[in-house]
């Protein structure tokens, strides 16, 4: 009983401090509003054209894109840690959003008047490939290799990326857009990018905690579940569906943010242990606020100019990812 009620309350404190970090992130800037000023933006009371525009067009779609990209990145990670019994796997880690991020590209060159939901299935179509052929180069013996699944992961990822740069180098009018969104970045974010991404962000997470259970009984040996009635190989499949959707959405929303899929289920695990119930609420908010976090970092910390959010998230995660890679042999 106290173990719940303390992991509540970290639940509680996460929850807290995300919210805390909203309003302080539409408060800073260049331009720079009190308290009272985004409160009256936010409950529409005595509004000023110049406070309504920076605060309720410019950073709240920014703060709501931020809040769904970094728990899809979280979640998507969580459920493929899960899945491939790997801390280190990641949607980023495993090639997954730079595979994302060129079928974005690739397609936005050859067909750029699409549709308007067309950037989430090229995303989605990426995100599958790239998994696959990372999967596939790290099986050995019909089982997959821990430690070569990461290095491949890496190997296949600097693949993609490259490929991006590459595609990117033949625009001349759209560069430094397009690096930004393959370095990962809030920048772009508006009202019309947070009605695309939110209902099957929504969707995707609401389902994703439905399935606490079924992710504890994969944490169990295969022999395990399967003696308990559990279709193992089904509900890996479901999974990781899932988690590469979870990525792809958050991908095209906001382009590939570096280690926030990594760091964030493993803060969770650290707080709330393995037990999905209370993990993936713990990753959702943890990836959230290291998102708004890393974006409100780079927006500040050098003025006028902006760092992409996903320059600052992989400048905090690095260190974690070489810590991880130190104990790489432990997960066989």
């Amino acid at each position: 009983m106290l173990k719940v009620l303390n992991k509540n309350i970290y639940l509680f404190i996460l929850f807290f401090l995300l919210l805390l970090l909203c309003y302080f992130y539409l408060m800073i800037g260049i331009s720079s509003f009190s308290v009272l000023e985004v409160w009256n933006v936010l409950t529409n009371n005595k509004l000023i054209s110049g406070t309504q525009f920076v605060v309720g067009d410019v950073r709240f779609p920014r703060v709501i894109i931020g809040i769904l990209c970094g728990a899809m990145f979280a979640m998507s990670g969580s459920l493929l840690q899960c899945v491939l019994r790997n801390p280190m796997a990641a949607p980023d880690i495993l090639g997954v959003n730079s595979a994302c991020s060129l079928f974005i590209l690739l397609f936005t060159f050859f067909i750029p008047n699409s549709f308007a939901f067309s950037n989430l299935i090229y995303a989605a179509c990426g995100g599958c490939i790239g998994f696959f052929v990372t999967i596939l180069s790290s099986l050995e013996n019909k089982r997959i290799n821990q430690t070569r699944l990461i290095i491949v992961g890496v190997a296949v990822g600097a693949l993609f990326k490259a490929c991006c740069q590459f595609i990117i180098m033949q625009s001349d009018e759209r560069q430094s857009s397009l690096v930004s969104f393959l370095t990962g970045t809030l920048y772009h974010s508006s009202w019309n990018s947070v009605q695309q991404i939110i209902y099957p962000a929504c969707f995707l997470i609401f389902i994703t905690f439905f399935l606490y259970r079924q992710l504890d009984i994969l944490l169990l040996s295969e022999e395990t579940s399967s003696s308990i009635g559990f279709k193992v190989t089904k509900w890996k499949v479901i999974v990781i569906l899932l988690a590469l959707m979870l990525a792809s959405v958050a991908v095209s929303g906001s382009g590939s943010l570096g280690f926030i899929g990594l760091i964030a289920p493993n803060i969770a695990k650290i707080l709330f242990g393995y037990s999905h119930k209370y993990n993936l609420f713990g990753s959702c908010l943890i990836g959230a606020t290291l998102t708004l976090l890393s974006d409100l970092i780079g927006r500040i910390i050098f003025p006028p100019y902006e760092i992409p959010a996903g320059l600052v998230s992989i400048i905090i995660g690095a260190p974690y990812f070489l810590y991880l890679m130190k104990n790489i042999g432990r997960y066989k």
